[in-house]
């Protein structure tokens, strides 16, 4: 029996992976907050609204009392993120200060007004317009006047792009198209000119360093809530009372929480056993009760498709308390995983701090970069993964990394229409087959990996192994239900296109071996970034069921969220199939986390008339 504890949980990689090699386990707890944010504060992307956060910070900073040396170490860790902060804003600043003014932001008044004055447009569109141009109108001080007008610049550069090619913008005889009914030819000269401004002075540099500024300054207040917290749960002695403080934090906010909603529907857990938040959570009420300790902390400030802001990001700050409760709870194993650009992150500085913190847990670890596609599932998804063993433990051999081995299935075996079988049953049957209590049991088996012990009656029954097929009759019904998944022609030529000078990428679709799923693909990115496939001649995205079987999850997870949420929950994950086989060279170093002493016997004894037998056939 394997007692299972997870952080950072998402829709439970590990428990799936343990259902999925039949070993025995239970959960002790799990935890994850679903991106539910009670912590942090939404701070405009606007420098006087910045400037004036950074100093009601500086103020709060300085109040904060410290007791413990731990205290004293976070607020030392405030000091220095204000501080990286400050600079920042100060060299945006700067930046912008060196910036030519020239006409822009009378280019920009001048398009906002005509394109509000036009008749017929849609009322969201002219609502919208509106707001800038007062905003814009607002703005007198230089550096502020200067984004705002970048801003602006962008935004209306983005509705155009919406139906028409860049190359476009400017050419007088083009006839362009507009589904918010703009008539871009009466200021497409104009806003060419204004976006050449905007180019010219890297706008977009400029507003992406503003926006990083914001999210860091908020991020500083979630530290601060952080810590206030923290000292009041430091005088509640009770575990249990400690945890309804907690939860009274984010009372009200619970159907937020899609995650847990995942979570709850598939896996044996009490709601006590669920916690919110990681930083809150005190691991030495765990300490001795855990064999097997699973958890990424959140890999945006790592990946780079997020910022890579790394542990000043207070995301990368949460690998800090995945650590600590690894000192706390003294798990036997525990398994970190995280993105592949963990390693070069700050020049390689990330990875040295977190090497150290892993050494200095008392843990024998080994570091590997593992790819799902090595692993069975065509998905291109490089990850890295950190394996610990208590230093206590007597292993029966040396952890060695799983091996990978040939990709033996496309991306196309894991779409809805290729789940074939030959053999249809009526909807009494199917309801039979796929009733959960059947497949908890084991009594049926839908594409399974292994096939069940068959019966003699088990076609009479509708009892042993299933696949499906789609019947040719119910095709209309199926093309119907992916009607939601296919492009509109608008979009089907935005996800085609190859992008900008800024970002390239080559567009491609109907590929074997998928690109890797990300948290946002429910945006639809480009061809080049996200996945797209094409039925009966028509191109759609993913199904989230297809996601999750690009995950490794069978189709017995249940799917209860929306399909936003669950694409974020599939995208989020780690690849079931890649966890079997790390679980599988885990059990090899040391079984005892799984089996008892007669069980590892029989093993040994199973493993060594194997191997006799490949001898034999090698010398014959």
């Amino acid at each position: 029996m394997i007692r299972l504890a997870t952080v950072f949980s998402g829709i439970g990689a590990i428990e799936h992976t343990l259902d999925r090699m039949e070993l025995e386990h239970e959960i002790v707890f799990a935890c994850d907050n679903g991106d539910v944010d009670i912590l942090s504060k939404k701070i405009d992307v606007d420098l006087e609204a910045i400037e004036s956060e950074l100093t009601v910070l500086e103020t709060l900073i300085r109040r904060i009392g410290v007791k413990t040396e731990e205290e004293k170490e976070y607020k030392s860790q405030l000091d220095k993120m204000l501080d990286a902060t400050k600079s920042e804003y100060i060299s945006v600043t700067q930046s912008i200060d060196r910036i030519a003014e020239k006409n822009a932001r009378e280019l920009i008044l001048k398009i906002l007004g005509l394109i509000i004055e036009t008749d017929g447009i849609k009322k969201a569109r002219l609502k919208e317009y509106t707001e800038f141009l007062e905003q814009l109108e607002k703005k007198t001080q230089r550096r502020a006047a200067i984004l705002t007008t970048f801003q602006c610049i962008l935004e209306v550069v983005n509705d155009f792009k919406k139906d028409n090619a860049m190359s476009d913008l400017g050419k007088a005889e083009t006839s362009y198209k507009s589904t918010d009914n703009i008539i871009w030819h009466e200021v497409s000269g104009d806003l060419k000119e204004a976006y050449d401004i905007l180019e010219e002075n890297r706008g977009k540099r400029v507003i992406k360093s503003v926006r990083d500024i914001s999210e860091r300054t908020g991020m500083l207040h979630e530290k601060i809530n952080t810590l206030h917290i923290l000292q009041e749960l430091a005088g509640i002695d009770d575990y249990a009372e400690k945890k309804k403080y907690v939860d009274r934090l984010y009372s009200g906010k619970e159907s937020q929480n899609k995650v847990k909603a995942s979570y709850m529907a598939n896996y044996k857990i009490r709601e006590d056993q669920f916690h919110w938040n990681v930083c809150f959570l005190d691991g030495k009420q765990y300490e001795g009760q855990v064999d097997l300790f699973v958890g990424g902390s959140p890999c945006q400030s790592f990946s780079l498709v997020g910022k890579q802001r790394g542990l000043e990001d207070t995301r990368g700050t949460l690998f800090y308390e995945y650590a600590r409760l690894v000192s706390e709870i003294k798990p036997k194993v525990f398994i970190y995983e995280n993105v592949k650009a963990l390693l070069s992150n700050d020049d390689g500085k990330t990875w040295e701090t977190v090497s150290r913190v892993f050494t200095d847990l008392n843990y024998t670890w080994e570091k590997m970069i593992l790819n799902a596609r090595d692993f069975g599932i065509p998905q291109n998804r490089e990850r890295v993964f950190v394996v610990g063993f208590r230093n206590d433990l007597v292993l029966e051999r040396e952890f060695e990394p799983p091996q990978p081995f040939p990709l033996e299935k496309k991306m196309q075996d894991f779409l809805l229409e290729n789940v074939s079988g030959r053999y249809y049953l009526p909807k009494k049957g199917v309801d039979f087959v796929t009733m959960e209590k059947n497949l908890t049991k084991r009594y049926t088996q839908i594409d399974g990996d292994i096939q069940l012990c068959q019966k003699r009656n088990q076609q009479f029954n509708w009892h042993g192994d299933f696949v499906f097929e789609e019947e040719n009759t119910d095709k209309e019904k199926t093309m119907e239900d992916l009607e939601k998944y296919f492009l509109s022609e608008k979009v089907r030529k935005y996800v085609l296109a190859t992008g900008t000078k800024n970002f390239y990428s080559r567009p491609e679709t109907d590929l074997e071996v998928a690109r890797p799923l990300l948290t946002t693909m429910h945006k639809m990115h480009r061809a080049g970034v996200d996945n797209y496939v094409t039925t009966d001649g028509r191109l759609r995205k993913l199904t989230p069921r297809e996601c999750l079987r690009l995950m490794g999850f069978c189709d017995s997870f249940k799917i209860v969220v929306s399909d936003t949420s669950a694409y974020q929950q599939a995208g989020n994950s780690i690849v079931v199939d890649v966890l079997i086989n790390i679980m599988k060279a885990v059990l090899k170093s040391y079984p005892q986390l799984a089996f008892s002493e007669e069980e590892i016997v029989a093993l040994k004894q199973l493993e060594e008339e194997e191997q006799e037998e490949r001898r034999k056939g090698k010398v014959s």
